[in-house]
């Protein structure tokens, strides 16, 4: 079977189009303002942080029985990470290795100590919906 220049161009054309959907997506992307950072251990709401791209510290978030154990959590420059917890708590440490995050759809997800961090739209306020 033989490739005609229709069969070319509607495959330059399709893999034009897909490129133009990732550059629009990533300028999308690029342009939201991350301001909040919600925090979950053992699936309840622990914190919520607000920063800018110019905030720069560290937060404590207390996980374990009785919240006796830390993890910390450095933000700088507009992006978070998880400072490495100690092994006896977080064996592999997957969650530090992760590295800075800063898009909204990445998180940091301690899988041993059941905390979640990821990026928020907006400021949680009181309760957005109800499901029976």
């Amino acid at each position: 079977m033989k490739v005609t220049f229709f069969d070319k161009f509607f495959i330059a054309l399709i893999l034009s189009v897909s490129l133009a959907g990732f550059v629009v997506n990533l300028r999308l992307d690029a342009g939201a303002e991350q301001r909040y950072i919600t925090v979950y251990v053992d699936n309840v709401f622990v914190k919520e942080i607000s920063f800018n791209e110019q905030t720069e510290h560290t937060v404590k978030i207390p996980f374990g029985d009785g919240g006796e154990h830390h993890a910390t959590l450095e933000i700088s420059e507009g992006r978070v990470r998880m400072l490495p917890i100690d092994p006896e708590h977080c064996p592999r440490g997957i969650c530090s290795h992760t590295g800075w995050i800063s898009r909204n759809y990445q998180s940091i997800v301690c899988v041993p100590n059941r905390i979640i961090v990821s990026f928020a739209d907006q400021s949680i306020e009181g309760i957005d919906g109800v499901t029976y």
